[in-house]
């Protein structure tokens, strides 16, 4: 097995174990620092990619957004109008 596979096999037995991270590494002899590594570099690559969102209005939510630029500038658009809030934060 290579060395990811077994550190995210070990990762995901020490998630389901329920010790704290310190406890685990101590009863399976690895270093803290090393499975601290192992544990944020696989949480990196389960996050690539892009998440859908579904636009949903609720009926106490306000009729529009404000989109706020780094330079200072504020837009209010509809917030049913996606197509022009896309081409706005496109122009960030």
């Amino acid at each position: 097995m290579k060395q990811r596979e077994e550190m995210e096999a070990a990762v995901k037995r020490w998630r389901e174990s329920g010790l704290k991270k310190k406890e685990f590494c101590e009863q399976q002899d690895f270093s803290l620092s090393t499975f601290s590594y192992w544990i944020t570099r696989i949480n990196q690559s389960n996050r690539k990619g892009f998440v859908s969102l579904s636009p949903t209005v609720k009926p106490e939510s306000s009729s529009s957004i404000e989109i706020i630029y780094p330079n200072g500038v504020r837009l209010k658009v509809a917030s049913t109008d996606l197509k022009t809030i896309s081409q706005l934060i496109n122009l960030c």
